[in-house]
């Protein structure tokens, strides 16, 4: 396998895994990154208190909900942007990172919180991608940076 960059700790074998499975995910970002948080919320409904859902009083239910819907689309954003920019360029890879560390503390947020959120992201992934094991080991690789950023 070709060197890690010790900057993203991605590698390019990686690298092209992500960007080939993020180039599938990319035409429905809001039904895929809302689909991750309602299967986040049914394993770990304690997380409901960190968010604020209210914008959107006419959603009868969370799926409807503008407000989630929102939200996923910031995260999938998120991912979209150090994906398709930042595996290319490690300083906007990591200033993004950065950025939401920053922002994701604020609101109390921790390592192990993000831990949790990013294995769901994962098992999302592999399930509605079809698993492999270099989609496994590239998922990995960038959620582990994801939540390492919080250290």
């Amino acid at each position: 396998m070709a060197d890690t960059d010790l900057s993203t700790g991605i590698t390019p074998d990686q690298r092209h895994v992500l960007v080939d499975a993020w180039k599938l995910v990319k035409p429905d970002v809001v039904t895929h990154g809302t689909n991750i948080f309602l299967k986040f919320f049914e394993k770990n409904p304690e997380y409901l208190g960190y968010f604020d859902f209210s914008m959107d009083y006419e959603a009868k239910e969370l799926k409807d909900n503008r407000s989630l819907h929102a939200h996923a689309l910031n995260v999938m954003n998120f991912f979209g942007a150090i994906i398709d920019y930042g595996l290319d360029h490690p300083i906007m890879y990591k200033s993004s990172l950065s950025k939401m560390v920053i922002n994701h503390k604020r609101h109390g947020v921790s390592k192990p919180d993000v831990a949790i959120v990013c294995a769901i992201i994962k098992d999302y992934c592999l399930q509605t991608l079809g698993h492999s094991d270099e989609l496994e080991d590239a998922f990995t690789a960038l959620l582990d940076s994801v939540a390492n950023a919080f250290d």
